[in-house]
């Protein structure tokens, strides 16, 4: 694995994040895959000169569910400053559309493919959060449910502060 050259916003995002954080070097920004959306077919993130925070979700997930509510709340407050996105995976298009009223209802949603899981280098469980800098860098990818308040400080950081939850 390539070891990243972080600056201070990302090394301050890794010490949050505590030590089974994984860092790869990815272009995946801005990444294209099929839409939950009926009135996408295919689309990528809203606006590519922005840092994104994905979300892999899957069905029947309940941390999902409870991490969602913070990104919702960050979706209604920051989508100028960060994208936030939802990847689902482990089901078909109709049961990730159905788990996807958990969330704000315009936060985009897609289903994840092959290409786009190994760009990422896989994930082993849900929820997992990817945080991709402005110029495409996956910068970190977390297992698990992240606190609401460590999601706070990380989307702060990532989106020179003018996101605050």
């Amino acid at each position: 694995m390539k070891r990243l050259s972080l600056t201070k916003p990302q090394r301050v995002i890794a010490l949050l994040f505590s030590a089974i954080s994984l860092f790869v070097e990815v272009q995946a920004i801005p990444f294209t895959l099929k839409s939950l959306n009926a009135e996408q077919a295919i689309s990528g993130v809203e606006n590519d000169s922005l840092a994104t925070v994905v979300m892999i979700y899957q069905p029947d997930c309940s941390w999902c569910k409870k991490q969602g509510k913070t990104l919702s709340m960050a979706y209604k407050q920051c989508r100028q400053s960060v994208n936030i996105a939802l990847v689902g995976t482990k089901g078909n298009a109709r049961q990730l559309k159905k788990e996807l009223k958990h969330y704000h209802e315009n936060i985009p949603a897609f289903i994840a493919d092959r290409k786009f899981l190994r760009e990422i280098g896989g994930y082993q469980a849900s929820p997992t959060t990817l945080i991709f800098s402005a110029q495409g860098e996956l910068i970190m990818k977390k297992r698990g449910f992240i606190t609401q308040e460590k999601l706070a400080d990380a989307l702060s950081i990532v989106s020179n502060r003018s996101c605050q939850i």
